[in-house]
């Protein structure tokens, strides 16, 4: 099973992408979940924000929070449900 994340470092919170696969003998994939986390400053609690089990989709993550694409302020004042 491979681990891989990827984070991203803003001044109110912290954004963190999260890869995990593994792959048959054979090169096929048995399991693929990439997920999408949210830390706020001054708190250690991860809170997720998206998930897929599409194979490669972590790279649209990581791309969407590289050009500022994911909206994260409502995130950030959304009451906890």
């Amino acid at each position: 099973m491979r681990s891989k994340s990827t984070v991203f470092e803003r001044p109110a919170f912290r954004l963190i992408i999260e890869e995990v696969n593994e792959i048959d003998r054979a090169g096929g994939i048995l399991m693929y979940v990439a997920s999408l986390y949210l830390q706020v400053r001054g708190s250690s609690r991860l809170h997720l924000v998206r998930r897929s089990r599409v194979p490669g989709s972590a790279a649209d993550l990581v791309r969407d929070a590289r050009l500022g694409r994911i909206d994260i302020g409502n995130l950030i004042d959304a009451p906890a449900a």
